[in-house]
């Protein structure tokens, strides 16, 4: 018996690992877009930083409710496959489709009418705010391709195919390098093999760094939209099939997606309120505090990769009814998420100045960036447990919980500790990120506690008669 059960758990890893990996890989490259933008704009200084620090926030708040869409389709999309229901899970990917063109085209008209206010909103600086409008508005004019990325990236992984997302990433990562060399530097001579060379140039600075950026993310979307539609024999869909708006998968996408879009929402709101703090300590906290942001993604990244491989798994486990694999499923994701954040959080501490440098050449910018990396490096495998916990509660459909989290520990938490520490103890930026690391900390226990308790299981189904097994 015991024999068999050691069989199952190393079968269950293997399937864990195969989905993860290429997850994890598809966020790190994924990631690499932005930390592209950041190192070559910050060449330019505290000023073209800020300008793409300042737009951090209003575009993880359209992430987040993109990310809301994504579960709402894809966890669907992973029972009706566990569930053996192949007509459904195509009906699902077709209801995706309509998903996708309305959020796109909603937030790209959204985007332009209200780039001009955005930045002066979060509090830039007279010398940011022409750059901040000229980059929101450039990056947001992909958001068609941007909705596609995020809901089928989502819809791919809960399919069990985290590969495509991977090869997709990888091209716009190379495109986006490319175009940046480009699109961002004036024309100008370089020394190569002891021969100087012209290197044309648009000399476009940060708007080139945001047509860089949204041509790359065009392609994967685009690409990514393709693969939605060709994804094998059983699940092909076609421009000929009916894309008549079903009732009945709207509804539970709304059930599924909303708390989680609330959740995100919740979280990117606290962010900006975050950043106009930070924008109003001065531009090098701004811009520093943008670098800690964009290095401090390299820890955690890994944990979002296996989160995928847990909501898909979790999720088919649920749609065939087993909550013994669910169970496994979800355990295993923490364990794994845990301790390789706890690797990469102890790496974070150790090479702060190092990766805080690759972002910025200002000294000052570099110092306080560095602080920031190493007071929230404690929190980090903790931060990985509420990443894949949320997740694993998501593909089980207990939605609310992480919501409820979400807000308790940013509002509750974040933001009031955050003004207590900047403005009465006067600690400045290290007093954001001391307050986000209270805040990480407490969720991961809290994602943690609800999982163990097994409520999730009543909340999907598992727990009535005849579906236990």
């Amino acid at each position: 018996m015991e024999q068999t059960q050691k069989r199952r758990g190393d079968s269950r890893m293997k399937v864990m690992w195969r989905l993860s990996w290429p997850a994890i890989i598809e966020q790190i490259l994924a990631t690499m877009v932005s930390y592209v933008d950041t190192a070559m704009v910050g060449v330019m200084g505290a000023a073209g930083t800020a300008a793409v620090s300042v737009n951090a926030a209003p575009i993880w708040l359209s992430g987040g409710l993109l990310v809301g869409v994504g579960v709402g389709y894809s966890v669907q999309v992973s029972n009706a496959i566990g569930a053996g229901d192949d007509e459904r899970a195509r009906q699902i990917i077709r209801q995706g489709v309509l998903a996708t063109l309305v959020t796109g085209f909603l937030g790209l008209l959204l985007f332009q009418a209200l780039a001009p206010l955005i930045p002066r909103w979060l509090g830039a600086k007279p010398e940011v705010l022409p750059q901040a409008v000229s980059y929101l508005r450039c990056y947001t004019m992909a958001m068609p391709f941007i909705a596609a990325g995020y809901i089928f990236s989502a819809i791919l992984r809960c399919m069990g195919n985290t590969k495509a997302p991977l090869y997709f990433n990888t091209a716009a990562n190379l495109i986006n390098i490319v175009l940046n060399f480009f699109l961002i530097y004036p024309t100008r001579t370089a020394v190569l093999f002891g021969a100087p060379v012209t290197l044309p140039g648009a000399g476009l600075g940060v708007a080139g760094a945001a047509i860089a950026s949204a041509s790359a993310l065009a392609f994967a979307g685009g690409a990514l939209l393709i693969a939605g539609f060709r994804q094998g024999e059983r699940f092909r869909i076609s421009l000929h099939d009916s894309f008549r708006p079903d009732r009945a998968i709207i509804r539970q996408a709304v059930h599924l997606g909303v708390p989680t879009a609330a959740e995100r929402c919740t979280i990117n709101l606290g962010q900006i309120a975050m950043t106009a703090v930070v924008a109003s300590l001065s531009t090098v906290a701004l811009a520093a505090n943008h670098i800690a942001t964009t290095a401090e993604g390299l820890c955690y990244l890994p944990a979002y990769g296996i989160s995928f491989a847990g909501i898909a798994l979790v999720g088919q486990a649920v749609g065939a009814g087993s909550a013994e694999d669910a169970q496994a499923y979800g355990r295993l994701a923490a364990l794994l998420g845990f301790f390789l954040t706890l690797g990469t959080a102890v790496a974070l501490f150790l090479l702060a100045p190092y990766l805080a440098a690759l972002f910025n050449s200002d000294a000052e910018v570099v110092a306080q960036a560095a602080l920031m990396l190493r007071i929230v490096s404690v929190s980090e495998p903790f931060f990985a447990l509420s990443i894949i916990l949320s997740g694993a509660l998501r593909g089980a459909h207990d939605v609310r919980f992480p919501m409820v989290v979400g807000l308790l520990c940013m509002w509750g938490v974040r933001i009031v500790l955050a003004s207590i520490l900047v403005y009465r103890a006067g600690m400045g930026l290290a007093g954001v990120w001391t307050a986000m690391a209270a805040d990480l900390i407490l969720r991961g226990v809290l994602c943690a506690l609800r999982w163990r308790s097994g409520k999730w299981k009543t909340i999907c189904g598992l727990e009535r008669a005849g579906v236990l097994r």
